[in-house]
């Protein structure tokens, strides 16, 4: 499977480097060239970005599946915030760094891939998983994603590997 990282505004370099070396584990990995910000992702009522527009400024990026990254603090439907999107019937996924921030670079980072992971196993077709170490666990809160794990618990991974099997990866 080919991974493509699309970095929408300003986003920190070691948060790209540290997934594009990370999400090896799905196959290839590129980072595409920084785009701007969707400017109709904006809410200003909330300050706020809507996260589903990001997916929509996505589509024209080559790869089986496609991250978007943004420093911007996204909200979906019905949430205050979040911390990632993604489309389960679909390839595209978005996480914000705005609130995964930590005094220890390597939580950050950790923080990071934790939500890519995440995002990118909802277009493999996983929901959230009940498993509060499995890192389809919902993050309510940094103290959620901060617990879980970097791996798929064993339900989930079965899904991963039979869909990344018939997607011929």
């Amino acid at each position: 499977m080919r991974v493509t990282l699309k970095p929408f505004g300003p986003v920190d370099a070691a948060v790209l480097e540290h997934l594009r070396r990370e999400l090896g584990i799905f196959g290839s990995v590129e980072v595409a060239p920084e785009a701007t910000v969707p400017p109709n992702a904006y809410d200003p009522k909330r300050r706020q970005y809507r996260a589903a527009q990001f997916l929509d400024a996505s589509r024209d990026e080559p790869g089986d599946r496609v991250l978007a990254i943004t420093a911007e603090d996204l909200y979906a439907d019905n949430l205050n915030f979040v911390f990632g999107y993604a489309s389960i019937r679909d390839r595209y996924a978005v996480i914000s760094t705005a609130r995964l921030h930590d005094a220890k670079p390597s939580r950050y980072l950790e923080r990071a891939l934790k939500e890519a992971v995440h995002e990118i196993g909802h277009t493999l077709g996983l929901e959230h998983d009940p498993d509060p170490a499995c890192v389809m666990h919902f993050s309510n809160r940094l103290a959620d994603t901060d617990r879980k794990g970097t791996a798929f618990c064993r339900r989930c991974q079965g899904t991963v590997t039979f869909t990344l099997k018939h997607l011929g990866r």
